[in-house]
């Protein structure tokens, strides 16, 4: 069976970088040995804020498809509705370049940043040194120096043959995604008697993930309902405390309701048609300066008001869902 739904994707995001740090030994640190109830942590290969970069990209790209997709029950996916899909993908190609970009520099200046980080370790090592160098009064000045030099230069070289080699280091960066549709199981040819046998299990599996979608459906519409809920008893809250509602507030309150429509596949009408309603009637129907007036504000926080009370009924979920999941083909 395929394209149980139409409505939107599921994705899952995959980042792979080399984390360029290791684990700090004692040796490291010129002692014997630590208590074990003491964690040293960890020493960075090149400098830190190179391998930053390579999270940032990260997060940005997980934060787009968080932000427009709801979790997927079945599997370590989000579902992106199919208003949003565009979006996070064209989100996603830029953060892919990105990525890339950041990974043919570091190529291309590896040796440097290695190099960059030789100075401090020659200053670690020389502490290490010095809290393990035994007090010999009988070494020369010139044989502790050329101790504490090839000290020094031991811990140095030690730290740099934990890199790798610069022909395999592109190997170790890649950030993909991987898009789904979701489908129930179908049940494969084969011989009649192992059909036969397999077919109660086959059954309880349809049957289990027709469960978790419908439990999903259900979840779509709540959190939306919640995130609608939230925000006008936020905006109600400021304007009963006598904080004129703004230009950034009101700006966020459009974004919303554009969001709350991309994101609504299952088709909460009640709902988004007074989110509709609002925006066409009040927000964009006033300027700004109108707004901000006293009689307005009363008028904008009973709209939320009202808004709010309507979004908390949960009394006709299971009929929005249920509506929703006759419209679903399971049986194709």
């Amino acid at each position: 069976m395929s394209n149980t739904f139409i409505d939107g994707k599921l994705m899952m995001i995959h980042a792979h970088y080399w984390g360029a740090r290791v684990m700090v030994e004692e040796k490291d640190l010129g002692i014997e040995k630590v208590a074990s109830a003491i964690k040293l942590g960890h020493k960075y290969l090149i400098p830190e804020e190179i391998i930053s970069k390579f999270r940032s990209v990260e997060n940005r790209a997980r934060n787009i498809v968080t932000q427009n997709s709801f979790p997927f029950p079945i599997g370590n996916a989000n579902f992106v509705p199919i208003n949003k899909f565009v979006e996070v993908l064209d989100t996603l190609k830029k953060c892919k370049a990105e990525y890339e970009e950041l990974t043919d520099d570091l190529v291309a200046n590896y040796e440097a940043y290695k190099a960059q980080m030789i100075p401090v370790y020659r200053e670690v090592a020389d502490a290490a040194y010095l809290r393990q160098s035994p007090a010999i009064e009988t070494f020369s000045i010139d044989e502790k120096e050329s101790d504490r030099e090839a000290f020094i230069n031991a811990f140095v070289g030690r730290i740099q043959t934990l890199c790798p080699k610069v022909e395999v280091l592109r190997g170790k960066f890649s950030l993909d995604w991987d898009v789904f549709e979701i489908a129930l199981p179908e049940m494969e040819k084969g011989e009649a008697d192992k059909i036969a046998l397999d077919q109660a299990e086959f059954e309880e599996t349809r049957n289990q993930m027709k469960l978790k979608v419908s439990g999903f459906v259900n979840e779509v519409v709540t959190t939306l309902r919640a995130e609608t809920v939230e925000l006008c008893n936020k905006i109600v809250t400021n304007i009963t405390e006598g904080k004129v509602v703004k230009g950034p507030t009101l700006n966020s309150l459009k974004n919303f309701i554009d969001r709350f429509r991309d994101m609504n596949f299952v088709g909460d009408e009640t709902v988004s048609q007074q989110l509709a309603a609002l925006k066409k009637d009040f927000l964009d129907a006033h300027t700004t300066d109108e707004i901000a007036g006293a009689d307005m504000q009363a008028e904008l926080k009973r709209r939320l008001g009202d808004l709010a009370q309507v979004a908390g009924n949960m009394t006709d979920v299971s009929s929005v869902t249920g509506e929703y999941r006759r419209r679903v083909s399971w049986d194709q």
